[in-house]
């Protein structure tokens, strides 16, 4: 399985429409997103990168792990953070965070530090052995201006019909 990993800035009216806003920057804003609890399956491979919608998708179930933030608090900076550890068999997990700070260097740094903690829990409880070096994260982080603004980083799994 490929897993695509994509990241997001939205900017709106509403906090909720620059989350749409977000949502199509990362190129997934057609879908009815299921929310995945951050499980990664054997044999899978990750690929960061915008993820690329067939216009027949319209309305498919779009199988993902997000983080993501939404503010109005003009001046602050949010930020979301996705972090993934996985085995040479290509299984793992994800795991997913938010911030809100007062400057970009402070959100930046607790991500980083919350999703590398959570990710050493994680393979912890698993009975991974851990590798500093395997830790791998990727960060959306954006300074809220006069607008609500949306950050995010998902990853998704597939999209499926219906029917």
């Amino acid at each position: 399985m490929t897993i695509y990993i994509a990241s997001g800035v939205g900017i709106g009216k509403t906090p909720l429409s620059a989350f749409d806003a977000a949502l199509k920057d990362a190129g997934v804003y057609n879908f009815n997103l299921i929310t995945l609890s951050s499980v990664i399956p054997p044999k899978s491979v990750i690929k960061l990168r915008k993820y690329k919608a067939k216009s027949e998708d319209w309305g498919n179930k779009l199988y993902v792990v997000k983080a993501e933030i939404r503010s109005r608090q003009s001046g602050m900076y949010i930020g979301a953070g996705l972090g993934w550890y996985q085995m040479r068999d290509g299984r793992g997990v994800f795991v997913e965070h938010e911030v809100i700070a007062e400057t970009m260097e402070a959100v930046e740094s607790n991500l980083e530090k919350e999703v590398h903690d959570s990710l050493r829990d994680l393979c912890k409880f698993r009975q991974f052995p851990i590798a500093e070096r395997k830790l791998k994260m990727k960060m959306c982080v954006s300074k809220v201006m006069d607008q609500p603004t949306s950050v995010l980083i998902i990853a998704v799994y597939k999209s499926e019909g219906w029917e």
